[in-house]
């Protein structure tokens, strides 16, 4: 595939901006990685749950600290709406599922003690940024606890096992 102006753009950005890529990260022991569905897409259910359930609500999906990182002198009011704007629909249209590589691999980099996860099926490698990145970003995190080193450890042989109902979460 080839990178679109627009993509180089939102990947130079993040290369010129060292505190902006500092500031995509969860509170220690807060964060919490998805993917796939169980009854809907797992974002979906953990926004609901995070109205809910007090232990979900304390988690921080990369969503939530997105949004919360405001850009001036851009097009988009924070990066949540940058990163929805190359398709939040389908991510990997227009070049979303490299903004979201890029976004997930910082967010995934960045955690630091317990990670929770979220994660049921339609999970695989080329499709789901979570096979792609963000599981083998955290097994090679040094700044988080063994448990979720084992639970990538899981997931990474679902993936390579090319099944894609993992069907497994762990909340933290």
């Amino acid at each position: 595939m080839t990178m679109t102006t627009q993509t180089r753009a939102f990947l130079q950005f993040l290369g010129k901006n060292p505190g902006i890529r500092a500031r995509i990260r969860a509170r220690p022991d807060k964060t919490i990685l998805f993917a796939g569905k169980f009854f809907k897409d797992m974002w979906r259910e953990l926004e609901a749950l995070k109205k809910s359930d007090p232990q979900i609500a304390d988690k921080d999906m990369i969503s939530d600290i997105l949004g919360s990182i405001a850009l001036s002198g851009q097009s988009f009011p924070n990066l949540l709406a940058w990163a929805n704007s190359f398709g939040s629909v389908i991510p990997w249209e227009a070049n979303g599922f490299i903004v979201w590589r890029a976004l997930s691999g910082i967010y995934a980099s960045n955690a630091t003690g317990l990670v929770s996860f979220y994660v049921g099926s339609k999970v695989a490698k080329e499709t789901k940024v979570f096979a792609a990145t963000e599981v083998h970003v955290i097994k090679r995190n040094p700044n988080v606890d063994q448990s979720a080193k084992d639970i990538a450890d899981y997931y990474l042989r679902c993936i390579h096992n090319k099944n894609e109902a993992m069907n497994f979460g762990y909340i933290a």
